[in-house]
Formats: C-alpha cells, sequence, structure tokens
C-alpha cells in the first residue's frame, strides 16, 4: 500500500509539472509584448506610436489618418514628415492636433508626381507620436527608435505621392428608405487612371468635435451607388465621404450629410389565420394568427386589428416583437346582412422611435390570409 502511494504521487507531481509548464509558455507567448499596450514605448510591434497609421494622398496634399482608441491621458497627436530620395533627410514636425481627433491634413510645400533622376515616384514618409497631459512624447523623436538597434522594434511610418486626383463625383440621396442610407453618383466618367471609389464614413456628433472617419466600402469603378444599411435607429445622422482614387492613391471626395429617415418597419409577411370553432352549441371560436417575423433592428413590437360590421379598425392585442403567432380566444363572428362570419384580421409592425406626428410609428396593416 505505500508503494502504490508512492508511485501515485509521483505521477501525480509530475502530471502537475507538466500542466504548469504548459500553462508558463501558454502565458509567455500569449502575453509577450507584442500584443501588449500599443502606446507603451517598449511595445515591439509600435514602440509606442499610435497604430493605424494610414496615408491618402490628394492634389498637393496628404490626409494622415490613425487609430484614436480614446485613452485618457492623451492630450494632443503631433505629425512629423520627411521626403524620400534624398541623403537621410530628417523628420520634421509639420502639425499638432488636439484629441479627440484620428486625422490631420498636410498642405504644406507638398509637390504631385515628383520623380527621382531615374523617373520614379518620389514619396513622402509620416510619423506620428502623441502626447499625454505631462508634456511627455512618445515616441521620444529625439531618441527614436531604430530597426538597427533591435530587429523587431520599430518606430512605423507611412508612404505617399501626391497627385492629380480623377475628378469630384456629385452625390446625391435616394428615397427614404428605413434603416438605410442610399447613395448615388450617376453620370460619374471616371478618369484613364481611375482606379476605384472609396466610401468614408463618420457619425455625425453635431458638436463641433472631430469626426472620426472609417472607410466602410470601395466600390469598383462601375458601381455608381452605395447604400448603407448599418443603423439601429431612426434618426441616425451620419457625415458621408465618396472619394474618387487614381492609380496612384491619390483621391478626391464630395462630402454629404444624410440620416436615416423616420419611417416604420415593413409589414410582417406571410399573415396568416385559422378559425378554431369552440363548440358546436355556440359560435365563439379562436383566432390563431401567425407571420414571418420582421428582421429590423428597431422593431419594437406588433399591433393587431380586427374589422367591424362599419369597415372600423379596431385595435386588439399587441404581440411583442420576439412573436410570430398569437391566438385570441373566445372571439364572436360579426353579422354581415343575414349571416354570421368570422371577423378578418390585419397586423401592423412598429418602431421604438415615434413618427413625425409623435404617435407610434407603424407599418401598413398587412391582411391575414384565411388557411
Amino acid at each position: 500500500m505505500c508503494l502504490f502511494h508512492t508511485l501515485f504521487n509521483r505521477k501525480v507531481g509530475i502530471l502537475s509539472f507538466l500542466i504548469c509548464l504548459a500553462l508558463f509558455f501558454l502565458y509567455a507567448c500569449t502575453n509577450s509584448e507584442d500584443f501588449a499596450n500599443p502606446l507603451d514605448p517598449e511595445n515591439l510591434r509600435t514602440s509606442g506610436a499610435p497604430d493605424g497609421l494610414t496615408l491618402y494622398a490628394g492634389d498637393k496634399q496628404v490626409r494622415v489618418t490613425w487609430n484614436d482608441i480614446g485613452q485618457e491621458g492623451i492630450q494632443a497627436y503631433r505629425i512629423y514628415r520627411r521626403s524620400t530620395g534624398g541623403t537621410d533627410t530628417a523628420f520634421e514636425l509639420i502639425g499638432s492636433v488636439d484629441t479627440p481627433a484620428n486625422e490631420f491634413i498636410d498642405t504644406q510645400n507638398l509637390e504631385n508626381d515628383r520623380l527621382d533622376t531615374s523617373g520614379q515616384l518620389l514619396a513622402y514618409e509620416y510619423r506620428i507620436t502623441y502626447v499625454d497631459v505631462n508634456g511627455v512624447e512618445t515616441p521620444d523623436p529625439t531618441h527614436p527608435p531604430l530597426e538597427s538597434d533591435e530587429p523587431r522594434r520599430i518606430w512605423k511610418t507611412a508612404l505617399a505621392t501626391p497627385s492629380v486626383p480623377p475628378p469630384v463625383p456629385v452625390v446625391t440621396v435616394g428615397d427614404p428608405t428605413d434603416l438605410t442610407i442610399k447613395l448615388f453618383w450617376e453620370g460619374y466618367e471616371p478618369s484613364d487612371d481611375f482606379s476605384v471609389f472609396r466610401i468614408y464614413a463618420a457619425l455625425d456628433n453635431e458638436d463641433g468635435k472631430s469626426l472620426q472617419f472609417t472607410v466602410i466600402a470601395e466600390p469598383k469603378r462601375d458601381q455608381f451607388f452605395y447604400f448603407d444599411h448599418d443603423f439601429e435607429v431612426d434618426g441616425t445622422r451620419k457625415v458621408y465621404r465618396i472619394a474618387a482614387v487614381d492609380i496612384f492613391g491619390a483621391e478626391a471626395f464630395a462630402t454629404i450629410n444624410a440620416a436615416t429617415p423616420n419611417v416604420p418597419p415593413a409589414p410582417p409577411k406571410n399573415v396568416r389565420v385559422r378559425y378554431l370553432p369552440r363548440s358546436l352549441f355556440n359560435t365563439k371560436y379562436d383566432a390563431v394568427i401567425s407571420w414571418t417575423p420582421n428582421l429590423e433592428p428597431d422593431l419594437a413590437g406588433y399591433q393587431l386589428y380586427t374589422e367591424d360590421a362599419s369597415g372600423n379598425y379596431l385595435p386588439r392585442p399587441a404581440p411583442g416583437k420576439k412573436d410570430r403567432t398569437w391566438t385570441i380566444p373566445g372571439e364572436d363572428p360579426i353579422l354581415v346582412g343575414q349571416d354570421l362570419k368570422f371577423r378578418r384580421y390585419w397586423i401592423t409592425a412598429f418602431d421604438n422611435t415615434p413618427g413625425p406626428d409623435g404617435q407610434r410609428d407603424e407599418s401598413t396593416k398587412q391582411l391575414a390570409q384565411s388557411q
């Protein structure tokens, strides 16, 4: 028995050791500096520079963008630039923007389509830093991290070459559709060096603060429209930039404001009603109404109606947004002429935003078909 316990304890000890060793390597792999705080100066992937540096060239200008994650303690971003093709030209500070912001437009002494002696396009190279509330700048531009100092540590840069972009699209907003904004630029004639359209969008904060634009689509040269369905509620306002982009990456864009219209959801589909008589000894029945549920994210519920003998609509129960069937028990038929007939039933869908008149915003009534 003592020998058994000795062997058992040894096996448990070895097993525990192997589990601890596996957990150690898992922790080491998933908690490396490559995946640490991107704003940490010691981060091997970013050197502390704001992430997502992306450039968009234009006519004698470059739009510099980055990821603004809303980190507390950041006071401003600074943008640095140098020209490629020279002899180790130093980066120079060209601008600064206070937070919150994720964009800077550089128009300072930029030239279009610069070429070197061999005819190759030259570019402008950009870097960005952030300044905290104590005035400390990261990365430190006076002692920048260099790839030669640490093979895996580098202050990332991006290149852009200004160029004359394609013509600016003329954009219009389409007819109102629930939780959708339709943008059209019909009749656009792409230039010879045209590449793609690029659609940017930002929520319209209406408070004067910097808008946070992101790319949401890149339609091809033969698509002159874009439908934005990314909405949860009526009345959401967005600002769009519809850019025409050439093969050099230079873009020219039109800016347009639009809001999702305050319109009701679509009426439910496949509405059916079954009439279930309760007894042979009276005329009462149960009405079982079913429908295909709506998919609108702002759906609040449904409203059932019946029609009286004079054709007036009478509100009945209001099923919830997750319901797809409803039973109204103990209904009485109505007298039409000298005959008793089952009532007719309608259903509407309504959303969580009042209509322009302040009342509940219902869809058109959909008649339930008898099964």
